[in-house]
């Protein structure tokens, strides 16, 4: 949604002659973000599969989340760069999901605690963090780890 606005902005505003979307780095970086838009959906579809299997998918969700969060952050970050003024207004919509989806990496568990999560099963936290860890955290009555 935020990288097809960006494009259909970046069509119509014409600068120095011609369309933003003509200058390399602009449709260069809408493509890498598109791309990696692309290998989360991948990331996700892969996590959803493998819980609809009966396995344990938390390490991949929280690669999930975290990845998203980041992604949103950086998405409407570039996104926004490229409406110069015009994205502050409140009538953008990238102006709008700028501040707004930088609540996916707070709510829910903050990065740090994805991050921890993912190191868990990675079996790279140190042992006392991990111990602490798993006395804390549930899941419906249930031990998470």
């Amino acid at each position: 949604m935020c990288i097809n606005e960006t494009i259909q902005y970046t069509k119509n505003r014409i600068a120095f002659g011609q369309p933003l979307l003509n200058n390399q780095y602009i449709h260069f970086r809408l493509a890498e973000l598109e791309t990696e838009l692309e290998s989360l959906r991948s990331l996700l579809y892969r996590a959803v599969d493998l819980y609809a299997a009966g396995h344990n998918v938390t390490k991949l969700a929280s690669m999930c989340k975290l990845k998203s969060g980041r992604l949103a952050r950086e998405v409407t970050d570039s996104c926004l760069q490229f409406w110069g003024g015009m994205g502050f207004t409140n009538e953008v919509l990238v102006s709008q999901l700028y501040r707004d989806l930088r609540l996916y990496s707070i709510g829910g568990g903050a990065d740090e605690i994805m991050l921890t999560v993912i190191s868990i099963y990675m079996g790279i936290l140190p042992q006392q963090s991990k111990m602490n860890w798993r006395k804390s955290v549930t899941c419906q009555g249930r031990d998470v780890f």
